[in-house]
């Protein structure tokens, strides 16, 4: 499709949305071109860090406007071809569509190419967008608010009803779920088009067995149709935030601790069980690399967005664009590979474009390292909180291990180990582990913030004293009364 914006009164055109025309002040009319035929080729056999694979195809495609644009493909084409984009022929396709200016219609293009025709007007909705933490929509943590909006009105279209449709969000364990939507945007687009904004953490909840685990699921998820809205994110803890991962927040906070406590990688695939026939349209116009999946993570600038009705398969085809390891989680639902994927839209081999990956163990501090067992959300979330208050502070190397799933074998060659969460310190004792100090996340964030300060300025080896201890929590009531 090319799409132009035209005014109705001068006949001006513009490749780029308008709102009124900037000559006469005329209203301003959408043009779609969709017969599109091969006009221009050019073969490109150089290549370059954002278009990596040669030999490639650079088409110039006109519509029946006389209307044209330029085509990245692999496949070879004849001047008078027919350039025709095939829709999905199985249900577990994905479809990759580049955003052209107007994210509404590339949505749009998803929709149809996955021929998404089983909503209807009296169905119950639940939009399950990415929004962890209080985060500007710019620095990429949580979906564009754009993508929620343009989802929303195409289910007004179908006739759905606003009080139908809720979204839903749960933030990362720790922090708030109303500041975060509010601060990406997302609570903006919710009244502006009506919808009720949820706080999951507020439940109720149900609980599901699945293969021998028991999963309390917010029960708005298992009573209403869902499309699942996330932002494509790196994560320097499990490989990658994305599709499937964003379902984990329809789980209450225990649930979300017990998954981390016997292997998020085995726990995850039965989770996402739970929810059947789930749609995603998934935001990577902007995405994250990096140290994702907070702010320590840089915009990717990725510009397209993935559908599917299989979050594994959305997921591995994210990756293999990105050029990401696909993560363990992901790798056991979506086993087939990527070869076998079905991909309608966009051809993966001319999107392909690296991004940085995440390096485990990098926090924002340069003298703080971590050694993550894979540590529940909020121990995870808290580490990323001190780490980053912290820097500006020098010191000496710190390892902070994490998490449930630890081995001697990586704590090897370690000293100067800080045990953070009752997890990796009722694991350190099972493994004879001899740290520097513990620290229970049960502490208050002030407290644990003097103790790391105190560790991370001291040159010897020893542990906390009593009288540290009596120092943070001074610190800590302080603070809550000048507060």
């Amino acid at each position: 499709m090319i799409i132009r914006w035209i005014c109705d009164n001068c006949n001006k055109k513009w490749i780029y949305p308008v709102e009124k025309c900037i000559y006469c002040k005329g209203e301003i009319v959408k043009q779609k071109g969709t017969k599109l035929k091969v006009v221009g080729i050019t073969k490109v056999t150089i290549p370059s860090p954002m278009h990596p694979i040669i030999p490639y195809n650079v088409l110039l495609l006109q519509d029946e406007f006389e209307n044209r644009i330029p085509k990245k493909t692999m496949k070879d084409y004849r001047i008078g071809d027919v350039f025709i984009e095939e829709k999905a022929k199985t249900k577990d396709a994905v479809s990759v569509v580049k955003v052209k200016y107007d994210i509404y219609e590339a949505i749009k293009d998803i929709f149809s190419l996955l021929s998404i025709n089983e909503l209807v007007k009296d169905d119950k909705l639940l939009i399950k967008p990415s929004a962890v933490m209080a985060a500007y929509q710019y620095q990429a943590v949580a979906t564009n608010p754009e993508v929620i909006d343009a989802v929303i009105r195409i289910l007004f279209e179908m006739g759905i009803k606003e009080e139908n449709i809720i979204v839903a969000e749960q933030a990362i364990i720790g922090n708030d779920s109303f500041d975060a939507a509010s601060k990406s945007g997302i609570l903006d687009v919710c009244k502006k088009n009506g919808v009720r904004f949820v706080d999951i953490a507020k439940g109720a909840f149900e609980q599901v067995k699945i293969d021998g685990f028991k999963f309390n699921i917010f029960k708005d998820a298992l009573d209403r149709k869902v499309i699942n809205v996330p932002i494509m994110k790196t994560n320097s803890q499990i490989g990658l935030s994305g599709a499937m991962e964003n379902l984990i927040r329809f789980a209450d906070e225990n649930t979300q601790r017990n998954m981390f406590l016997n292997g998020i990688d085995t726990t995850l695939p039965k989770f996402a069980m739970a929810f059947k026939d789930i749609l995603t349209i998934a935001d990577a116009s902007v995405g994250m690399q990096g140290q994702g999946p907070l702010t320590l993570g840089e915009p990717a600038f990725l510009n397209f967005l993935l559908g599917s009705r299989n979050v594994a398969n959305l997921d591995t085809v994210f990756c293999e664009v990105t050029m990401l390891q696909v993560p363990p989680y992901v790798q056991s639902e979506s086993n087939s590979g990527v070869k076998k994927i079905e991909v309608v839209g966009n051809e993966l081999d001319a999107l392909k474009f690296q991004i940085k990956p995440p390096v485990p163990g990098d926090t924002a501090h340069p003298d703080i390292k971590v050694i993550d067992g894979k540590a529940c959300p909020a121990c995870f979330n808290r580490m990323f909180s001190i780490t980053s208050k912290l820097v500006g502070l020098r010191g000496n190397q710190l390892n902070i291990v994490m998490g449930p799933m630890l081995t001697n074998d990586m704590l090897k060659g370690h000293d100067r180990i800080v045990l953070f969460g009752d997890c990796a310190i009722s694991k350190s004792t099972e493994l004879g582990t001899k740290p520097m100090a513990k620290i229970s996340e049960r502490l208050d964030e002030i407290e644990q913030l003097v103790l790391f300060k105190k560790l991370l300025t001291s040159a010897s080896e020893t542990a906390i004293t009593p009288v540290d201890k009596v120092r943070s929590k001074m610190k800590n009531f302080l603070h809550n009364v000048t507060r």
